[in-house]
């Protein structure tokens, strides 16, 4: 019960990052990119929402491109998190990573 706070904020923590990995698209298409994710998107948890925005990011740019945002959405999040990027790393991995050392980090 002690790490909901905790966990919700690490939930605002990864949708700002992706928001701002989305910057390099610009305005338009983060908006749009945005406004469908919250329009066709029944997920619950911030990281299903990055998984189905990463896939529909994927379908529009191939995995170039998804890659690209998928280390920019990591680097941004580790650096929010006071974490050192390293690549490769897989997007649900690095996730999964960080909200892990920032709860327990919180715990102590």
């Amino acid at each position: 019960m002690g790490d909901r706070p905790n966990t919700k904020r690490f939930d605002e923590l990864l949708l700002e990052s992706v928001g701002e990995a989305l910057d390099i698209l610009g305005e338009s298409t983060k908006s749009t990119l945005l406004y469908f994710l919250g329009q066709s998107c029944q997920a619950e948890s911030a990281e299903e929402k990055v998984a189905i925005l990463i896939d529909k990011i994927r379908e529009l740019f191939g995995e170039a491109g998804s890659s690209f945002l998928e280390s920019r959405i990591i680097r941004i999040l580790y650096e929010k998190v006071g974490l050192e990027f390293s690549y490769p790393v897989k997007l649900k991995e690095a996730i999964e990573n960080a909200r892990k050392i920032y709860l327990q980090e919180r715990k102590q």
